[in-house]
């Protein structure tokens, strides 16, 4: 009888031993099966069988979890790599909700959080600083890390994303006051025809003579609901202009000096004296030159001689 038939038809136990050869588990394991058809209907219904039923039984939940596997030994890995993170305390127990203040000083001092929020703005990374305009702000929000028992470096990590997210809104400030400007200046220019400088200066000096310096700052950094700064609101600039003819000498315009109050006639004679008596500078000065040129249509305006 050949081996095939020694392993179909004997039921002595002689096909165990062809199975199993020398090696004495193999052996032991076939000793639980009466025939060769016993075994190999066993065979048959593990082999057809999903490896994640014996192990996750009734929990539906757990072998969804191992359906992320693909294979028992990815299973096994996976396991293997999370016990060896438990034993090397990169995972640790969490607070609970009764824990003491004892118990939370040790849990950070185990896990490398700072006794007090400060402490997250020692030894920042390279490149990462906290200016002065933002520690107060700064201060709450390590505050609130503080309290869920944030690690260092998450901590770090939210202020590389505030200061990248403040940065970036500063630049979209510039941006979006730089186009207002441009689009009010269009406008009042339209409308102002050749005013537009006078206006305007008429608009600082008002500004100037009326406000004191910390409501005058406040005014001029003002912004509307929609973030747009309302000197680059034509409106706004227009109200001013009325204001300020309504209140203010209509000689007593501000030049390109630092007092407000002097007169148009006052600096018409300081650049004709400029004019006269150094009249290269006054050449290349393109800027004195439309300056005096201004000046002159004011006084011929409002009669001045």
């Amino acid at each position: 009888m050949d081996t095939a038939e020694t392993i179909i038809d004997d039921n002595g136990g002689e096909w165990k031993e062809v199975l199993a050869g020398d090696n004495k588990d193999y052996l032991e394991v076939l000793s639980e099966y009466e025939s060769p058809d016993q075994f190999l209907q066993e065979f048959q219904s593990a082999r057809n069988q999903d490896w994640r039923d014996p192990i996750a039984g009734d929990d539906l939940k757990f072998k969804s979890q191992l359906e992320r596997f693909k294979s028992p030994a990815d299973f096994g890995n996976a396991f293997r790599e999370s016990q060896q993170k438990i034993r090397s305390g990169q995972f640790r127990e969490p607070l609970g909700p009764d824990a003491t203040e004892q118990d939370i000083a040790a849990y950070r001092q185990q896990n490398g959080i700072p006794s007090d929020p400060n402490g997250y703005l020692d030894n920042l990374p390279e490149n990462l600083v906290v200016g002065e305009d933002d520690k107060e702000i700064m201060g709450d929000f390590m505050s609130a890390l503080h309290e869920v028992n944030a690690p260092p470096e998450v901590a770090h990590k939210a202020i590389e994303w505030y200061n990248q997210f403040a940065e970036q809104q500063q630049e979209q400030l510039a941006e979006m006051d730089s186009s207002h400007h441009q689009e009010s200046e269009d406008y009042l220019r339209r409308e102002w025809g050749g005013d537009y400088r006078q206006n305007v200066n008429l608009i600082s000096a008002f500004i100037e003579k009326t406000f004191p310096a910390e409501v005058k700052d406040s005014l001029l950094n003002a912004r509307d609901p929609s973030g747009r700064a309302i000197m680059n609101i034509p409106g706004v600039m227009e109200s001013f202009a009325e204001m300020a003819r309504a209140n203010l000498h209509p000689m007593a315009l501000p030049g390109q000096t630092n007092d407000p109050r002097q007169t148009v006639e006052d600096e018409i004679s300081e650049i004709e004296d400029v004019m006269k008596n150094d009249r290269a500078r006054y050449n290349k000065d393109e800027k004195m030159q439309e300056r005096l040129r201004e000046l002159y249509r004011i006084r011929i305006k409002h009669g001045s001689t």
